[in-house]
């Protein structure tokens, strides 16, 4: 991504100064192919048809772009300014790393950053090579003619992207080739996660005080748990935010944050790296409110630093470390590491010159590549850095940044072996692990990986290579797992894509989904206008079960004609009281079938309760259009004779949003 702020390769705002002539156009705009696939709308775009007497602009994106991700609020600020003229925003998602190019993975961003306009997926980046793009982001602006009439590349003012789509529309009305109307595209319904959870980024597990901290970070919000028991069962604490993006202090039903990453604790004071927010949080446990320790709330280029508390900007905050009084931060969008003294608040450059690279040096003579992953051992610290797959350390004595792995910004692979040729991608976490050794989330590759600091070799901890879930019993999976905490040989994961915490013990591999009794579930919002709700009556279900062994939930997931349940999506269900107590959660991975297997555990007490399993269908074709489902039926336990427990299932309800 671009150092630069603005590196034009047609002058855009000097032709909206000027006045574009009809001479002035540029070439004709590349169609799209038909065969791609698109999101957030129901068909294939083309400036044949549906575009034309449109204003385009383009936005040349990949997910995992720092850069990229800083101008989705210009992009929604434009959407909003322009939503009675015809402009469409059409986000171009030409993947830079392998793991980006796979659709089920970009429908899963798209999601988690909340983009609203129409993305279509470049395969094999043929549209960026028929723009002559060379950099993310880069913004193309097409005008109702479909004609090119400029280009910039990477993070633009919203002013400038303003002025120079007024210009292009008031140039298309006066040669009246503007539409009658904008375009207009019906919100789509957001997937939605038996776990509670939306997209969790990190996790902190503490010791001392028995506490599992989560950054729930499309909620918005902390949430602290106790720690899990053997069985992944942990109970809701507290929960920081009240979900709104924003920048509110407070209490901690009453204060913001906007898409929380990176915790450390440092005394009875948790840092929250509040990353699209760029600010640091203090929550202080002892009275159970939030404040702003550092930054201006604004995103700024300050790559030194030396100022105080909200004085000094900062830029998209991913990860937090600390020890004593000193608080480190990967400063992701800086391509920095940052140390602030939690005293006096003053913060500074510590590692990195800003220029986004892969070069050995002290201190800021070094450069990284959007450090999104700290842990701190003995006098080491080490930093993920996934725009270059790599993992590098620094010397807290002397500052000198050392790559352990990692080969350049666009080397990346699944590799294991010695460390100078072993090969990862996107790792976005980072954990000590025992006394030698170093785990690594390698997000990309839906994978753990284990570091051997002495031997310097890398090898496979968990996960296949391949995004699922697992299932109890078997080998875990994950789908871009992106944080990671350790306490003893309990590993905990933040398993981003699957909307879940994983709790895996090191030493015999066994594994549990993480159950938080208490957490209220948050229903997926932006539901689409033209969907309606069809309950459908099934008939009960008697099983019996052996006391003390478990026992297998089958669900029938009915869909709508011309659609297909989403292969590689997660299914998950949760087994919940009247009064909001958890029992059980699981998730298991669709391969597309409409029966769906979940194993329960023996011990479910008497009583009612409520099995809720959540899925999701697609439309038929290269559209992708995903449409969030349930399932839900009551459950009667009740003690049988002979040491046996009925379980009736009755009432079983079909609850698809049907077009």
């Amino acid at each position: 991504m671009p150092m630069l702020l603005l590196m034009f390769f047609v002058l855009l705002t000097a032709c909206s100064l000027r006045g574009w002539t009809a001479e002035a156009r540029g070439p004709k705009a590349p169609d799209f192919p038909s065969n791609f696939t698109w999101i957030n709308t129901p068909r294939p775009l083309s400036y044949r048809h549906q575009l034309k007497g449109q204003v385009v602009l383009l936005d040349f994106w990949t997910y995992g772009c720092i850069n990229c991700i800083h101008m989705f609020p210009v992009l929604d600020r434009l959407q909003r300014h322009f939503a009675k003229q015809p402009l469409v925003i059409i986000g171009v998602h030409s993947a830079k790393f392998a793991n980006e190019s796979l659709p089920r993975n970009v429908r899963a961003a798209v999601m988690r950053y909340k983009i609203d306009h129409p993305v279509v997926v470049d395969e094999n980046m043929q549209i960026w090579k028929a723009y002559g793009v060379n950099s993310w982001p880069t913004f193309v602006v097409v005008g109702a003619g479909g004609h090119i009439d400029g280009s910039v590349a990477g993070e633009v003012s919203y002013r400038t992207l303003r002025h120079a789509i007024s210009a292009e529309l008031q140039y298309d009305k006066r040669h009246h080739l503007l539409a009658a109307k904008p375009l207009i595209f019906p919100p789509r319904a957001r997937e939605f996660s038996a776990t509670g959870l939306a997209f969790p980024g990190k996790v902190l597990a503490v010791a001392k005080l028995k506490r599992l901290f989560i950054a729930d970070t499309d909620h918005n919000r902390i949430i602290e748990t106790t720690l899990p028991n053997q069985h992944g069962a942990a109970r809701l604490i507290a929960i920081f935010g009240n979900g709104k993006k924003g920048r509110g202090n407070g209490a901690a039903a009453d204060c913001e944050f906007n898409s929380p990453q990176g915790m450390t604790l440092l005394g009875h004071i948790l840092y929250v790296a509040d990353t699209n927010n760029h600010l640091i949080r203090a929550i202080n446990l002892s009275n159970d409110t939030v404040k702003t320790v550092l930054g201006t709330g604004s995103e700024v280029f300050d790559f030194s630093g030396g100022a105080a508390g909200t004085q000094q900007g900062i830029n998209s905050p991913w990860a937090l470390a600390g020890r004593g009084h000193t608080l480190y931060i990967a400063m992701a969008g800086e391509h920095q590491v940052w140390r602030m003294d939690t005293r006096t608040l003053v913060a500074s450059a510590f590692a990195g010159s800003g220029y986004e690279g892969l070069q050995n040096g002290v201190g800021t003579s070094s450069e990284m590549a959007q450090p999104s992953g700290l842990a701190l051992g003995g006098d080491e610290l080490y930093v993920a850095e996934p725009e270059a797959s790599a993992v590098a350390r620094i010397n807290l004595k002397n500052k000198s940044v050392r790559t352990i792995v990692g080969h350049g910004l666009f080397t990346f692979g699944d590799r294991d072996g010695p460390a100078n040729s072993a090969l990862l991608q996107h790792c976005l976490g980072v954990a000590i692990y025992g006394k030698h050794h170093l785990l690594v989330a390698d997000t990309y590759n839906d994978k753990l990986r284990l570091i051997n600091l002495q031997t310097r070799r890398v090898t496979t901890f968990a996960g296949t290579g391949t995004p699922g879930t697992g299932h109890p019993g078997g080998g875990v999976k994950f789908a871009e797992p992106s944080g990671l905490s350790v306490l003893g040989r309990t590993i905990f994961v933040a398993d981003t894509d699957n909307q879940r915490i994983v709790m895996i013990n090191g030493l015999t591999g066994q594994w549990h989904q993480l159950i938080i009794s208490g957490l209220p579930l948050k229903e997926p919002t932006a539901v689409a206008s033209h969907l309606a709700t069809r309950l459908v009556a099934a008939s009960s279900i008697l099983v019996h079960v052996k006391a003390g062994t478990p026992a297998t939930l089958t669900a029938q997931l009915k869909v709508p004609a011309g659609t297909h349940l989403t292969v590689g999506v997660p299914i998950s269900m949760r087994i919940s009281g009247i009064a909001g107590k958890v029992f059980y959660e699981s998730t298991i991975n669709s391969k597309g079938h409409s029966v769906a297997s979940f194993l329960l555990p023996a011990g479910l007490p008497a009583g009612d309760w409520l099995a809720e399993v959540y899925y999701d269908y697609c439309t038929n074709g290269s559209m992708g259009e995903c449409i969030p489902a349930s399932c839900s039926w009551k459950i009667t336990v009740r003690p049988g004779v002979k040491h046996e427990i009925n379980l009736l299932l009755s009432k079983a309800i079909f609850q698809g949003l049907i077009p």
